[in-house]
């Protein structure tokens, strides 16, 4: 009955549970509360209740790229070009775009990265004159400006860079190197899906 129960949650959550109380067992019986050593078995794989992973279908952006009239429309292109996160973007300045040789220099805790930018962003955001006000605001306010140019996340945005990068041909640890991830981890299901 007690493992009938632990099936509908998660196997993280069942393996929890079933440690957290194996080590209640053996508490009861090292103080000679119960006289018989018990412990519960891990639960088994169910494999009909496997997640599957869903990865959005690349779209078309290209009505994206006309020129940058909005904060919103400026960091939507600029997402779909470099695979930032607005966290990251609040921390960039205007003198880390490298527009002779179309890159965006990232130095954080003391890795430095270098994102190509396709010609097609440079020539319309390279005109810009006040980007470090946007740069300095929030996360909060970098969502509410993309939200009022498109209907799409940042996360979602993301992916899409993330998508277009795979279908170029980059291997997963060089796309690990450009989004400035620790692990391959989270790329993983991209690579499974696209190749």
């Amino acid at each position: 009955m007690f493992k009938k129960n632990l099936k509908s949650l998660s196997p993280a959550a069942q393996k929890r549970k079933v440690s957290a109380d194996n080590q209640f067992l053996s508490f009861l019986y090292h103080q000679r509360i119960i006289h018989d050593f018990l412990q519960i078995s891990k639960i088994e794989k169910n494999l009909k209740n496997t997640i599957k992973v869903e990865i959005p279908q690349q779209r078309d952006f290209s009505s994206f790229y006309g020129p940058i009239q909005t904060p919103g429309q400026f960091l939507a292109t600029l997402i779909l070009e470099t695979g930032l996160t607005p966290s990251e973007i609040c921390h960039l300045k205007w003198e880390n775009f490298n527009w002779r040789f179309n890159l965006l220099e990232i130095n954080k805790n003391g890795a430095r990265r270098a994102i190509p930018l396709q010609n097609k962003f440079a020539v319309r955001a390279k005109v810009i004159q006040n980007a470090d006000e946007l740069f300095g605001k929030s996360r909060q306010y970098l969502h509410g400006e993309l939200k009022k140019f498109t209907d799409f996340t940042a996360r979602e945005l993301r992916e899409q860079f993330i998508m277009r990068k795979v279908k170029e041909g980059h291997s997963i640890y060089d796309l690990s190197e450009l989004l400035g991830l620790k692990t391959i981890v989270t790329l993983e299901k991209y690579f499974k899906k696209l190749r």
